[in-house]
């Protein structure tokens, strides 16, 4: 007997003797659904497409020498709108990362992936309500079709948060009105200067471009919040203050900031009015549509 063939005697064997699971899913009446021997996981994934309510994953277990089934665990999962899109929202993003994975090593992918981390973060945030991520959303600036791009945007149900991402790292410095600001980076005992673009005046740009668009809404009622998102090796030596709707923030603080505004904040759209937000964004944007 070979030894390939033994190994693979050997892996059956085991197989055998430790087992294996299976998932029976159940509606909220106790009524069941299907029976996968593949899914190891109960999650949103194995409810979308059916009808929303509550189901409950029963996971079993069998093996050679407890061939009866025994109830492992079982999981109980609501299915609604909100799980459902925070379910879509969740694959677009791995889509996305597997993407970016793919692109050359260039300021380009940098970039994208920085994208990638806030939104997760605003993933992580949002979760438990209706939202909506759009990313890369070109705006006109005036009537000569100069555009803006915001680089993500969040449409919450307590108002419209708007990102900027910006990769410099070591000491920022810079001023609210100044054209340029100033990222100082030690390494050793070489000091590596340099200068980037004024993100506050981009971020009141998109602000202003995003307001201008929705003009015959009553946008001025919509909270509209700011913010301007560091990598963690930056440190934000001499900066503006940061405000209730204009933030600068560490990607690692940027969690708990989102959390204690949506705490505080009153509920001003409807899942409709997100919905419709992000359908009028999402042409505007490369996404081209709604998740």
């Amino acid at each position: 007997m070979s030894i390939a063939v033994l190994a693979v005697l050997v892996v059956i064997l085991a197989f055998l003797i430790w087992g294996w699971d299976f998932v029976v899913l159940r509606d909220e009446q106790g009524r069941l659904l299907s029976r996968k021997m593949h899914l190891q996981k109960a999650d949103e994934g194995a409810l979308i497409g059916l009808a929303y309510g509550t189901y409950t994953f029963e996971i079993w277990h069998r093996g050679l020498f407890h061939w009866k089934p025994r109830l492992v665990k079982t999981v109980t999962l609501e299915h609604n709108e909100v799980t459902e899109n925070e379910w879509n929202y969740s694959l677009k993003l791995a889509s996305d990362a597997k993407y970016v994975r793919s692109m050359p090593d260039d300021a380009n992918k940098r970039h994208r992936n920085a994208e990638l981390l806030t939104d997760s973060v605003l993933l992580r945030a949002s979760k438990g309500s209706f939202f909506k991520i759009l990313n890369n959303v070109y705006l006109l600036r005036n009537s000569l079709n100069d555009t803006t791009r915001i680089d993500s945007v969040l449409i919450h149900p307590t108002g419209i948060y708007l990102f900027e991402n910006v990769l410099k790292t070591g000491w920022i410095y810079g001023d609210a009105n100044s054209k340029t600001w100033h990222a100082t980076k030690m390494k050793g005992s070489v000091t590596k200067e340099s200068d980037f673009e004024n993100p506050m005046l981009r971020s009141v740009r998109n602000e202003e471009a995003l307001r201008r668009m929705f003009e015959g809404v009553d946008f001025a009622s919509i909270p509209c919040f700011s913010y301007i998102v560091f990598d963690d090796k930056a440190v934000l030596k001499d900066i503006p203050e940061s405000t209730v709707g204009r933030k600068f923030v560490l990607r690692s603080q940027l969690l708990q900031s989102l959390l204690r505004i949506f705490s505080l904040a009153t509920p001003v759209l409807s899942k409709k009015e997100i919905g419709e937000f992000a359908g009028e964004l999402a042409v505007l944007s490369d996404q081209f549509e709604d998740y």
